[in-house]
């Protein structure tokens, strides 16, 4: 599978040594991040005293989910319903589930409602599950998917972080006819003009709106999808990124926005990143990995 990648960028490289310093992060707020056979990051989570690793998704809008390729959890059913895409389109049907405690990253939470869906709905490769950015609403988190660390904690950002080596951007919230929960949005430049940019920390392939992709460098490959672009200037607050073998393809995250969604950012993208999330502070702080 061809991947984007990251070119060049404006931003100076910051290391696994000075990012939790930065950050605010101590040694015991770093847990251990692995990646899935997608380039996905995984961290194991406890439920109900079984430990599944599980794909750490801001693209979860809701909860949690177990497919059925994970071990057997105790739970309780508590009916089945339909499954959405971004778009408000259907997608599938899935099992609405409870379960009694989860421990996500060192914080523990009770009588915690989650989907059980057929792995094959979500994914090509299997996978035992996700966990979305409702287990962060009161804590930040940072991924670092070369050092393989995630932090977590309580405290607020910095107050100041060197620009040179930070981009902090504010998350936009996503309209309120679109059911998408806590899901990653921002403001940039693509390819010269003003859009929306999704990202998304459970899928492992980028892609930018046709619409946008006028006078880019075309490529034709053969497979399922065959049109990739060259050179794509985006620019975030600030700062400037060139990204290649970006695939063409049409964004659908739904309508509501009041610019269109042009580019969906995955993590062939991301872990060229150090990615730190704040919902509480509606900021998303993006670094250069070392």
């Amino acid at each position: 599978m061809v991947k984007a990648s990251v070119v060049s960028t404006t931003l100076e490289p910051t290391s696994l040594r000075q990012w939790p310093q930065d950050l605010g992060y101590g040694e015991t707020q770093l847990y251990p991040l692995t990646l899935g056979p997608t380039g996905c990051p995984l961290v194991d989570v406890d439920i109900s005293g079984v430990m599944v690793p599980v794909i750490l998704d801001s693209g979860t809008a809701e909860g949690f989910s177990i497919t059925n390729n994970a071990p057997p959890i105790p739970h309780h059913v508590e009916g089945r319903v339909e499954a959405l895409n971004a778009d408000g389109s259907h997608r599938g049907e899935t099992f609405r589930i409870r379960v009694e405690t989860m421990s996500v990253l060192g914080e523990v939470f009770k009588n915690v409602l989650g989907d059980m869906p057929d792995w094959q709905m979500d994914s090509s490769v299997p996978f035992d599950g996700s966990v979305g950015l409702d287990f962060f609403l009161k804590r930040r988190l940072t991924l670092d998917y070369r050092s393989k660390k995630v932090g977590t904690t309580s405290l607020p950002l910095p107050d100041k972080l060197d620009p040179k080596r930070y981009l902090s951007l504010d998350l936009v919230e996503p309209p309120p006819n679109l059911s998408q929960g806590h899901t990653l949005y921002v403001r940039g430049r693509v390819n010269g003009r003003d859009a929306i940019i999704y990202l998304d920390t459970g899928t492992n392939v980028s892609f930018i709106n046709p619409a946008f992709a006028e006078g880019l460098t075309r490529v034709e490959r053969p497979g399922k999808f065959k049109v990739f672009r060259e050179q794509v200037p985006i620019k975030l607050g600030g700062h400037t990124l060139i990204l290649d073998d970006l695939r063409e393809s049409e964004v659908r995250r739904g309508t509501g926005f009041d610019l269109p969604v042009a580019l969906f950012l995955g993590s062939d993208v991301l872990s060229r990143f150090i990615v730190t999330i704040d919902l509480r502070a509606k900021k998303l702080i993006l670094a250069r990995a070392d």
